[in-house]
């Protein structure tokens, strides 16, 4: 297994486990974790390493570009892998401005938040399906 497969895997499962601890907190608790809760601070915690790995896998592919593997994929795998790469940052960047207790149209925030976790997880499914028919 290559450093860019285990780094693709591992950063779906940061994704999963960070995903985890608001959707967790809000099925136990039966309301939503504030934004100082120690629920949101590990939810923050783990989905800026998820990030991080996101990262790490896609310099790691970077060398990888122009294997039998990759090139067999095409742009059927690139092209989802690029979006969700961009909707995770723009998720991080949706998710720092919601730490903060006196956001105006935190809704609207919170909505476009869980509407881009999503579409990550619809892009990432596209990219490994696409990967997966082309090996």
């Amino acid at each position: 297994m290559t450093i860019s497969t285990l780094s693709g895997w591992f950063a779906v499962a940061l994704v999963l486990l960070a995903a985890s601890f608001p959707l967790g907190h809000r099925l136990w608790a039966h309301r939503r974790a504030t934004p100082p809760s120690r629920t949101i601070k590990v939810h923050v915690a783990l989905g800026l390493s998820a990030a991080a790995a996101a990262l790490i896998h896609t310099l790691s592919v970077l060398p990888a570009l122009g294997a039998p593997a990759v090139v067999g994929a095409g742009m059927l795998s690139l092209a989802p892998a690029s979006a969700a790469f961009f909707l995770l940052f723009a998720h991080v960047g949706v998710g720092l401005q919601l730490r903060n207790p006196r956001l105006r149209d935190r809704t609207a925030k919170r909505r476009l938040h869980v509407a881009l976790a999503i579409s990550i997880v619809v892009t990432v499914a596209a990219h490994v399906v696409a990967l997966l028919r082309a090996a």
